[in-house]
């Protein structure tokens, strides 16, 4: 086949292909695409556009990995890993880009194939994986020693695998067989962790906030991170302390944080923590998660400011970054049945609710109320004997 012909090939299966040249095991093309806030050009070897999986059965999708094996699918991979690391993804983030990246390649293909290319790559890339399917239906499960709630998973071995194309598109898998082959059997563990801020372009948002402290009335502009929130909406549910302790966003910080260090002027450590809890008491409308979202969905600080309502977790979230920064004071989050709130540890005894931890005196700082109220101390009775853990220490 000539280049011309070729060419005219590949731009008749992908509209959003950019270029194509001769390369050894195939030619290479690359297709443009969004994710989230970047724009993206991402190279792969046209001759893994050849593989193909008939009915899907044990034998046709070994033969479909089998034959991928040959291709110059290193193009694509080490094109994936450049960008995980450039833009600090970590691996939920990293699959996304693997799956999102096969959807435009892959797009003349049926979702059974793109799922096993998908399947195949995050094999390649190390990661311990197992595939399942029936008839036209294929699902991808990667190992994890992390706590996932929400999604379908299987056990083998005492290691735990997490359906990824349950968190991806939604289906559910029913019952299904296991594939009997398992690329790496002593791969890498997969993990959610919520560690840092990927190195994303940041889309800035706006919202004013309105709240009283002593009687008088503040108002203040705060700037958000949208691509952030963009990326938090179809987060994965992971444990609630990873929620908790993950950092504001640079452009939420550059903008809250100086406007409310200006509040704090002049005023002690008490009166300080006094407006920081009157702030998150009274700047936002309460809502439970499942009665809002339908669901269950811990926010990160940058959330609480893009959505109308927010809860017990979400509002522990800021206040616990805003006592940090703002304060330094040390700082825990109680967990108990039903309820997240803070206990701030003060320089100087106060009156008021406190609980022991770790020889200090914590006291009660709840975030959602009493609602419009600025004072600490104060936790309903009906929590004075039910056990509680502490889930983040700060200090």
């Amino acid at each position: 086949m000539n280049m011309k012909r070729m060419t005219l090939l590949t731009f008749l299966f992908f509209g959003m292909t950019n270029w194509l040249m001769a390369s050894p095991g195939g030619a290479q093309a690359s297709v443009a695409l969004s994710f989230y806030s970047e724009r993206l050009s991402i190279p792969f070897s046209t001759d893994m556009l050849a593989i193909k999986c008939g009915k899907v059965e044990e034998k046709n999708i070994l033969d479909f990995y089998r034959q991928l094996e040959k291709t110059n699918y290193r193009v694509l991979l080490d094109n994936l890993q450049q960008q995980q690391q450039q833009l600090q993804l970590n691996d939920w983030l990293f699959f996304q880009l693997l799956r999102h990246s096969v959807g435009e390649i892959f797009q003349q293909k049926n979702a059974w194939e793109q799922e096993l290319v998908s399947w195949f790559l995050l094999s390649q890339a190390g990661y311990d994986t197992r595939l399942t399917y029936l008839e036209n239906r294929v699902f991808v499960y990667v190992h994890s020693k992390e706590e996932v709630f929400e999604v379908p998973m299987i056990e083998e071995n005492k290691r735990n695998y997490v359906n990824l194309t349950s968190l991806q598109n939604g289906t559910k898998p029913g019952t299904l067989y296991l594939l009997n082959f398992a690329p790496r059997t002593t791969g890498k563990a997969f993990s959610f962790a919520l560690k840092k801020l990927p190195r994303l372009q940041s889309s800035v948002s706006t919202r004013t906030i309105d709240f009283y402290f002593r009687g008088t009335q503040h108002q203040l502009q705060v700037a958000y991170d949208q691509t952030l929130v963009d990326l938090m909406k179809t987060y994965p549910l992971i444990s609630e302390e990873q929620y908790l302790q993950f950092p504001m966003s640079p452009v939420l910080e550059a903008s809250l944080v100086p406007q409310l260090q200006q509040l704090l002027v002049d005023k002690t450590p008490r009166q300080a923590l006094e407006l920081l809890v009157g702030f998150t008491r009274s700047s936002f409308a309460y809502k439970e998660d499942r009665e809002y979202f339908g669901r269950s969905k811990p926010m990160v600080a940058d959330e609480v400011f893009y959505y109308p309502y927010s809860d017990c977790e979400d509002r522990s979230a800021l206040f616990y970054e805003l006592v940090r920064k703002l304060l330094d004071l040390p700082i825990i989050i109680l967990a108990y049945p039903n309820h997240i709130t803070v206990g701030v540890a003060l320089p100087e005894p106060i009156r008021g609710t406190f609980v022991e931890w770790k020889g200090r005196r914590y006291y009660i700082c709840d975030p959602t109320g009493p609602i419009n109220s600025t004072a600490i101390g104060i936790f309903p009775e009906e929590y004075a004997n039910i056990p509680y853990e502490v889930v983040v220490q700060y200090k």
